[in-house]
Order: structure tokens, then C-alpha cells, then sequence
């Protein structure tokens, strides 16, 4: 065979090589821009009641320290589940349900709020702040907002609606921080005579309280762990 021959043939062969490298380096590009997509703030399975949709959302990110770290799904059926991951009194996940006053107060709150007119706050101004990723449904749209702490430009009224969320959902009860004064009682679904783990975390009259310490019930509940120093 002549050598000019071979030589072709020769680079044939690399110029087909090089052409599947590509498209296989191309494919695994398109893979992982997929999965980058994923925000944080999007549904995890924990928080889900079979039949009940979703009506607002907050979850609260670690920081550099002890920042409870926990998830509230509110239905428009006003059942809650509660998630605890790590720094708070309650860990795992827990159902409860709100009264409809309570419910009417939560989309008030949002309303005032202009929820549905604002954008993401996440400009990071210093490292060691937490975030809180809220969402509400409103005629047929769901809107998302991430709010890192550490942005001064997110208007006072975001942080206030996130606290109205704690305050109307009673999170304290879990977190293990006080409800804000004025905070209405919810009213839990109904379940087995077996006492659960708020039935434990409740004062006994007559007896000390032995709350745990956030050191004691650090760590992760369920699949779905998150990191203190995660910041999206």
C-alpha cells in the first residue's frame, strides 16, 4: 500500500476519534447544566400531603453558626408540614393544621407584603448570614423569592412577612425560638394515642423543663440534608 495511502487512512481514523470525543464531552455539558438548574428553594419530597396543594413556603437556610435550619409548607386545605434539619428543637418532619383564621391572616400577610411584586435579595455583602427562600399561590402563579440576610437592599417588609410566617404557623413550638407576642395557637391534625416528639417537648405542670440545647439536636432528620454553610 503506498505511504501516502497509509498516511490518510491514518488520519482518518484520528479525525473520527477526535469528532466522537466531542460529541460525548457536548452530551455530558448538557447533563450537568440540567441538574444546575435545581434551586434550592424547590419542593422536597418531605413536604408533600398526598392531595393538598401548596399555598406558601418557607425555608430557612444555615449560616456560619447556629441558624436553624428547618422547611414550613403551608396547603391551601391549611395543613403544615414542618421539617427540621439541624439547630432546632424539633428534628424530622411533623404535620399540623391551621385554623381558617389563621390561614386568611397568612395571605393577608402576604398581600400586604406586595409579595407578588418582588424580586430575588441575594447580593452577598458579607459571608456568614442565612437565607430564607419564600413562595406563595396566587390566581394560578407560584412565585419564588430568595432573601439573603445580608443584602441591604431587600425591603424591611420581606423579613417581616418571613416573621409573620413563623408567627402565624407557630414555628417556635419546633424551632425552639418564642412565637412573636400576640400569636394564635394551631390547632394540630389529629393522630395515634402514641405521644409524638412535641407531646415530650412540652412542659409537664409540676415538673422542670429539660428542653435540649441546639448542640443536643443537631443533625440531619431525613434524606434531604442541609448544610449550614450552604449558600446558593
Amino acid at each position: 500500500m503506498p505511504k501516502a495511502h497509509r498516511n490518510f487512512r491514518h488520519w482518518s481514523r484520528l479525525g473520527v476519534l477526535c469528532l466522537a470525543m466531542s460529541s460525548v464531552a457536548g452530551c455530558s455539558k448538557k447533563k450537568a447544566a440540567a441538574g444546575d438548574s435545581i434551586a434550592i428553594d424547590q419542593p422536597h419530597p418531605p413536604d408533600s400531603i398526598p392531595g393538598a396543594t401548596p399555598l406558601a413556603t418557607l425555608e430557612r437556610t444555615g449560616c456560619y453558626g447556629e441558624c436553624p435550619v428547618y422547611r414550613l409548607t403551608v396547603n391551601t386545605d391549611g395543613s403544615v408540614v414542618y421539617v427540621g434539619t439541624r439547630w432546632v428543637k424539633v428534628l424530622g418532619r411533623h404535620e399540623y393544621k391551621l385554623s381558617e383564621a389563621q390561614l386568611s391572616d397568612l395571605e393577608s400577610a402576604f398581600e400586604r407584603a406586595n409579595f407578588m411584586l418582588l424580586h430575588d435579595y441575594d447580593h452577598v455583602e458579607s459571608t456568614d448570614d442565612d437565607w430564607a427562600h419564600v413562595s406563595f399561590q396566587h390566581g394560578g402563579r407560584t412565585k419564588r423569592v430568595r432573601h439573603y440576610h445580608g443584602d441591604n437592599a431587600a425591603p424591611p417588609a420581606l423579613s417581616a412577612l418571613e416573621d409573620e410566617f413563623d408567627r402565624v404557623t407557630d414555628s417556635g413550638r419546633f424551632v425552639g425560638v418564642p412565637a412573636a407576642s400576640g400569636g394564635s395557637v394551631a390547632i394540630p391534625i389529629p393522630s395515634s394515642s402514641a405521644p409524638s416528639v412535641l407531646d415530650s417537648a412540652r412542659p409537664v405542670p409540676g415538673k422542670p423543663s429539660t428542653s435540649a440545647k441546639p448542640s443536643e439536636t443537631a443533625g440531619p432528620p431525613d434524606d434531604t440534608q442541609a448544610d449550614p454553610d450552604n449558600h446558593p
